[in-house]
């Protein structure tokens, strides 16, 4: 029960990983807990909290050995856990923790992925509208990076707050998270759109992690973006894909830092099925403070910083 530094452990997340939250255990930054089995866990440390994506990955035992192992190590360390995006809570709850919903995952079923019908017609149609407007779809190769980097500059200076991380990928993190990419071009080859996602369930599922647009990109370019890589995935045998989780909303100010809104309208043009996350905290009285280490692992700097800098841009 040692922490990992090297290699990354991604690989493994992709093979014994069940869930799309699995992946994020690898999230540069985080400290790792070595479980029995060949399972692990990674979290982030905010004050005396231990911020987990999700419940362990397992290896050989079982979920409930991994789940009571992981819980004991972390309380040997004089740490509070709390896991941001568990899909079932039934063994932490029984532990006596509770949940709360926390967020949405937004699931594509690539078995029957197709442009067809009246749900996805707005995808047809920009799929169509970036054809015609020159727009292909390429490996993400090192040779690109450089325009990859200027896309990613390009849409954080959109943001308020600055770049995010834990289970939100940054551009800068790829190459140390093995994921897969690819590139939106126009005509003169420049990179006007990126999309990165990790592989779990035994390579039969895929998530996204990072997703980002020029702000001067035509409109279709993600849309034809994502849909070119859900294709090329169910092409290649993947059973699902996620297009990653959306926190429940929380009013006009949480907006203001994650626009939850926004993108749950977006994400629904693809037709997935939302599946519930939940937050589950060690008591119901320690679930404001659990909240507030969760956000702090998500903003970099801070949940105070990132408020800050939305007055200041107000």
């Amino acid at each position: 029960m040692t922490d990992l530094c090297d290699p990354p452990v991604l690989p493994i997340a992709a093979s014994i990983g069940r869930t799309p939250v699995s992946p994020f255990h690898d999230s540069p930054g985080l400290e790792r807990i070595t479980l029995a089995g060949g399972g692990f866990a990674g979290f982030a440390r905010r004050g005396r909290w231990a911020v987990f994506p999700c419940e362990p990955v397992v290896g050989d035992g079982s979920i409930v050995e991994a789940t009571l192992e992981l819980l004991d190590v972390v309380r040997c360390r004089g740490l509070r856990p709390v896991f941001a995006g568990v899909s079932d809570p039934t063994v932490l709850c029984g532990e006596g923790f509770v949940k709360v919903l926390s967020a949405f995952d937004a699931l594509v079923d690539l078995r029957r992925f197709s442009l067809g019908g009246p749900r996805r017609s707005s995808l047809r149609h920009s799929v169509a509208a970036a054809g015609r407007a020159g727009l292909s779809v390429r490996p993400w190769e090192p040779e690109v990076d450089d325009e990859v980097a200027s896309v990613s500059t390009s849409w954080l200076a959109t943001k308020r707050g600055g770049e995010m991380g834990f289970t939100l990928g940054r551009v800068c993190d790829w190459s140390e998270t093995v994921g897969e990419g690819r590139v939106a071009v126009d005509r003169a080859g420049r990179a006007v759109a990126v999309a990165t996602w990790r592989a779990y369930d035994g390579d039969r599922g895929r998530v996204l992690d990072v997703m980002r647009r020029r702000p001067d990109a035509p409109n279709p370019a993600m849309d034809m973006l994502l849909v070119a890589c859900l294709s090329e995935f169910a092409r290649a045998g993947v059973i699902e894909a996620s297009l990653s989780a959306v926190p429940v909303q929380l009013g006009r100010a949480a907006e203001r830092v994650y626009p939850t809104e926004s993108l749950s309208r977006y994400k629904d043009k693809f037709d997935p099925q939302w599946s519930p996350l939940w937050l589950v905290a060690p008591s119901l009285t320690s679930v404001p403070f659990a909240v507030r280490a969760v956000i702090n692992a998500f903003c970099e700097g801070g949940v105070r910083r990132v408020i800050r800098s939305n007055a200041r841009a107000s």
